[in-house]
This record gives structure tokens, sequence and C-alpha cells, in this order.
């Protein structure tokens, strides 16, 4: 053993600094964050500030009546005006967020019929006269 390790007990041996293994002095020290110049706990996000911003009531005089609704209805409804007057940046937007949402998309038709074909695995490698198969066509 070298001179260094023969001085220290084994419970008094200094700590091994090595991979993964900082010094006890560089250490994070419980309760102390590793960048105390970061962001802010509870601060918020930029989605959580527009959302909470859209969130807001504003009231909105509609002929003699006023009602409260949110900022983000009041957005739509002024595009949709705006859209009516003839402002084609107005109406792009406004079919542009439709085009994203999907309300612009066909709906598919329902189904109309409903057919049960029953295969008989005897049968099933035989061939079909022409009377059958205008028959299983309708």
């Amino acid at each position: 053993m070298t001179d260094v390790a023969e001085a220290f007990d084994e419970d008094e041996r200094p700590y091994a600094v090595g991979y993964r293994r900082p010094p006890l002095e560089t250490r994070f020290m419980p309760g102390q964050s590793g960048n105390p110049a970061g962001r802010p706990k509870g601060s918020a996000n930029l989605r959580t500030l527009i959302e909470k911003v859209l969130k807001e009531q504003i009231a909105l005089r509609e002929g003699n009546d006023t009602k409260t609704i949110s900022k983000a209805e009041a957005i739509v409804r002024g595009l949709v005006i705006g859209a009516l007057k003839g402002d084609s940046r107005s109406q792009m937007t406004f079919f542009r967020l439709a085009e994203q949402m999907g309300q612009l998309e066909q709906q598919p038709a329902p189904l109309q019929i409903i057919q049960r074909v029953i295969v008989d695995a005897r049968t099933a490698h035989q061939p079909v006269s022409a009377a059958e198969a205008a028959e299983y066509e309708r």
C-alpha cells in the first residue's frame, strides 16, 4: 500500500473522486437549486398564458343587450364579421382555421345496406353461374 492509504484507517479514507463521483465540496447542497437563475417555480409558459388570456371574459354590446363572452369568442366573431364584409385577409384566415379544425371535410355517407353472406366451405371453390352471381349482387 501507498503511504497515503496507510495513513488513513478504513473509516477515515478520503472520498474516491472519479467518473460520476464529484468532489464533496462541489456537490449540490440539500435544498439548493442547480440552476438558481433559472425559471422560477410557478411561472407559466407561453401556452398557459395564451389560454388564460383567451378565457378572460369581456362585455359585448349587441344592439341594446350587453352580454359577456370570452376573448377567444370575440376574436372569432370579429373574424367572421370581417369575412362577411369582404375582407380577403379575414376570409383566408377564417377558412384556414376552419380547415385546420376539420370543418371543411365532407362527412362519409351513412351505410345503407348491410349484407350477410354465408359461404359454404364445400361449395366455395365451385364456379357460380351467371344467374346466381346476379342474385348475389342485389
